[in-house]
């Protein structure tokens, strides 16, 4: 209340985290699929312990197609 000057708690820290995407879980991910292109993203969700859309997710970002996962290239 002092900091703020209100009676209502603040909710912003409230709850779990908005997200586990670091770039080290991403590094850990792309150097994954790297050594093992035939890897499943289930596979990936159980030795990576995210879930499966943030999976898809960076990969979409990083521009690797869903099924092979090769690299898009212009």
């Amino acid at each position: 209340m002092r900091e703020t000057r209100n009676l209502t708690p603040s909710h912003r820290h409230a709850g779990r985290p908005r997200t586990k995407r670091t770039p080290t879980l991403e590094e850990a991910l792309l150097e994954e699929v790297d050594e093992n292109l035939n890897i499943s993203i289930r596979n990936l969700v159980h030795n990576l312990h995210v879930n499966n859309s943030l999976i898809q997710r960076i990969l979409k970002q990083e521009k690797y197609y869903p099924y092979l996962y090769t690299k898009f290239r212009h």
